[in-house]
C-alpha cells in the first residue's frame, strides 16, 4: 500500500485519473460528477419566462423530463416549472390560456456545480424531495449549462 501511495503521489495520479482508467468499478462510479451524467445542449428544456402556460405544457410533454428551466430574454435562469406545478395550477385556475410561465414558476431553482459528485447531488435531491437539478459552472448560478435528473444518477448505479 505504501509503495502504491508513493507511486501515485510521484506520478500525480489522483481521483480524476483513477476515474478515467477505472470507470466501471465501484470506486469509479462513486467518483462520477454531475458533468459526467447531466443532459446538455438541446436536451435541456429551456423556456422563456414570458411564454404562455399552454405553450409550456406542449414543451414539457415534448421534452419528457417533467421539468422546464425558465430563462429571461438574456438567457439567465430565473426559475423552474415541474409537471406537478402545471397540474396543480390547472386544477386551481382551470384555464391556462392567458397565464404566463413567470407567474407559475418556482423562482431561484436549486443549482449545483458541474464538478459536484453525482452521489452528493443524489443526496441533495433526496433531502429536498426533488427529481431534477439545474447545473452551473464556476459559481455562476444564473447560467444553466445542464440539467441532472434523478434517473440519470440511478441508471449509473450511484447510491
Amino acid at each position: 500500500d505504501a509503495i502504491a501511495i508513493s507511486t501515485m503521489k510521484q506520478k500525480n495520479f489522483g481521483e480524476k485519473e483513477f476515474k478515467k482508467f477505472h470507470p466501471s468499478g465501484s470506486i469509479g462510479a462513486k467518483l462520477k460528477t454531475v458533468d459526467d451524467l447531466m443532459l446538455k445542449g438541446k436536451k435541456i428544456p429551456f423556456i422563456n419566462e414570458n411564454i404562455k402556460m399552454l405553450e409550456a405544457l406542449k414543451i414539457i410533454t415534448k421534452k419528457k423530463l417533467g421539468v422546464l428551466i425558465v430563462q429571461n430574454n438574456f438567457k439567465k435562469t430565473k426559475g423552474i416549472i415541474t409537471d406537478g406545478q402545471i397540474r396543480r395550477i390547472s386544477e386551481k385556475k382551470g384555464n391556462l390560456d392567458n397565464l404566463k410561465v413567470k407567474n407559475v414558476m418556482t423562482k431561484n431553482p436549486i443549482s449545483v456545480d458541474k464538478e459536484m459528485l453525482a452521489a452528493k447531488a443524489l443526496s441533495l435531491m433526496n433531502s429536498k424531495r426533488i427529481t431534477s437539478l439545474c447545473v452551473h459552472r464556476n459559481k455562476i448560478k444564473s447560467r444553466t449549462v445542464g440539467i441532472i435528473h434523478i434517473h440519470n444518477i440511478l441508471e449509473s448505479n450511484i447510491q
